[in-house]
């Protein structure tokens, strides 16, 4: 990734020079001046966001031309996905009333996810009158993963004879059931299923840091770019506490509870790296 970074911040300072093939070719009335405004939509916008990289929903930027080579920037990358998955299970009330019966019950868990990023600095443009321009920023940057949770919603409900109902929900790991072992003699609960929990690798978290950035930006028509950039970002983050909640049948209260557990405690770190998976982020740039 850094030696990617290196080479795009080399491309960004010489391009400009071997842009053009005429010396006398002046594309200046192409390019931004002071007083422009800039939009900027990412093509396949990504962004570090807590350590992980987030796919982006309506990566936007915008910016004003300060003058005609520095602009100052605005940008907001947000990441919304929520996905619903089913699964069969055995209708258990249906079986005990006949055991050969092959009626089922859709179990389901509910995954919702909410993060983005807002950042806020300054470009510097290279090249005066040449269409390809290199492209230099830095800034600071704000991140956050607010939620990043699980749902679990079951058909086969517990009962005193049905403790342990049937379903094949799993954990989003896929390879461990939803049923957790709990000491009886202690709390009279000696199963319990998810009800709700947050993802024990990513959970709820907050970032800020300094970004620099390098890259290109040619345009294709007045005032029209399409460009490349890559990043590194020194970043520092912590991701809050986390719990799980559970619902079992109680053999001292002889009915359904529920209860949460502590799983994680509150973690944090520093960290330096480029920005994206595949070491670099294209984007549209609009100069009004």
């Amino acid at each position: 990734m850094k030696k990617l970074f290196s080479i795009i911040l080399a491309a960004a300072l010489v391009a400009p020079m071997f842009a053009e093939t005429d010396a006398n070719a002046d594309y200046s009335d192409w390019l931004p001046k002071a007083g422009d405004w800039n939009i900027q939509v990412g093509m396949s916008p990504t962004a570090i966001v807590m350590g992980g990289t987030w796919s982006n929903i309506g990566g936007f930027s915008a910016g004003y031309m300060i003058t005609d080579k520095m602009s100052v920037r605005a940008s907001l990358g947000l990441n919304v996905d929520v996905w619903n998955t089913r699964k069969y299970a055995q209708d258990d009330a249906a079986v005990a009333k006949n055991a050969f019966s092959k009626q089922k019950v859709v179990d389901s868990r509910k995954h919702e996810s909410l993060g983005g990023t807002i950042s806020v600095g300054a470009d510097w443009h290279v090249g005066s009158k040449h269409k390809v321009q290199g492209v230099f920023g830095v800034g600071l940057m704000y991140g956050f993963k607010a939620i990043d949770k699980y749902t679990y919603y079951y058909n086969n409900a517990i009962t005193e004879l049905n403790q342990i109902p049937s379903t094949n929900l799993t954990l989003p790991d896929g390879t461990t059931a939803v049923w957790a072992n709990f000491p009886s003699e202690a709390t009279g609960i000696a199963n319990g299923r998810v009800l709700r929990q947050y993802d024990g690798t990513s959970g709820p978290r907050q970032m800020v840091g300094l970004y620099l950035s390098a890259g290109l930006e040619w345009f294709v028509t007045p005032k029209l770019a399409l460009g490349l950039n890559a990043n590194v970002n020194c970043i520092y983050q912590f991701m809050h506490a986390y719990t799980t909640e559970y619902e079992g049948w109680s053999q001292y209260e002889h009915k359904v509870v529920k209860w949460t557990e502590a799983e994680q405690p509150m973690e944090n770190g520093f960290s330096f790296k480029t920005s994206d998976v595949a070491g670099f982020t294209m984007y549209m740039s609009i100069y009004l």
